[in-house]
């Protein structure tokens, strides 16, 4: 099996128009046999290690290689440390972004509910009107406080930042995992949003302002690693089923913080 055939099966869980896509070969290219995947959510120094370690030359990443959204150009010295590391051991990087999220039901968040264990009998999925945000209604009522702790917990984050109210008990959440944008249109309508990152002065206060005038309304901030890693993870237990002869391992390349109690 070469790398194109796992690439291509992989693209095709979310067919759609991909003409202008940042899911492109970031290193090397899928014409060698593939002998091993490693998914991740970065392609650290650290991750391409392991995949070096492990005898596995494909990595699928979420996120970008070089520290800008298409990849189409290396702005700092570093990237083209993590280029060379990558391509002198024979390690082809692909990033998978555009067809995780427009995959029906979205896969970053279908991954990140399932490892939550919001499952049917936690509540009901609603795929959102916009790219990357969706919504999930509780069946029982939880306080922002209450939800963070859990998504620690859950999802191993360190910690969960919570703007806004923290402790009035609420059932709408809004999944904008990672940083699709439209976070205060879905605060307005919905008790909490979860999100991976947020500019405090425009977005944060917000929410501080809604809960000072006595409105149940949280953002709660995972990181942005925090927010989407559970989907690739996910992604990893999809490949494993279809292909069980292709060893593949999902690697943690850590969130990007570090913390004093930790």
């Amino acid at each position: 099996m070469k790398i194109k055939d796992l690439i291509n099966a992989v693209e095709a869980f979310a067919p759609g128009d991909y003409s202008s896509t940042c899911d492109t070969y970031k290193t090397g290219s899928g014409e060698n046999e593939l002998t091993g995947v490693i998914v991740s959510m970065f392609a650290t120094p650290d991750v391409i290690k392991a995949a070096i370690s492990r005898g596995a030359n494909l990595i699928i990443v979420h996120e970008p290689m070089f520290y800008n959204h298409m990849d189409d150009h290396i702005p700092h010295k570093i990237g083209l440390m993590k280029k060379e590391l990558a391509e002198n051991n024979g390690i082809t990087i692909y990033r998978y972004h555009d067809h995780a999220h427009t995959a029906v039901p979205d896969m970053i968040c279908e991954g990140e509910l399932r490892y939550l264990g919001f499952d049917k009998s936690f509540g009901r999925f609603e795929q959102g009107k916009y790219y990357a945000v969706n919504r999930f209604y509780l069946e029982k009522a939880i306080t922002a406080r209450e939800l963070a702790k859990l998504i620690e917990e859950k999802l191993g984050i360190g910690h969960v930042r919570i703007a806004g109210e923290t402790d009035k008990p609420g059932t709408k959440i809004s999944c904008c995992f990672g940083t699709p944008g439209h976070i205060t249109d879905e605060l307005d309508e919905c008790d909490f949003v979860l999100t991976g990152e947020v500019c405090e002065w425009s977005t944060a206060e917000i929410a501080r302002d809604y809960s000072q005038f006595g409105y149940n309304k949280a953002i709660l901030v995972l990181g942005h690693i925090g927010s989407e890693r559970a989907g690739m993870m996910y992604l990893k237990d999809i490949i494993s089923g279809k292909f069980p002869f292709v060893p593949t391992e999902y690697i943690e390349c850590g969130e990007v913080y570090s913390y004093t109690d930790r």
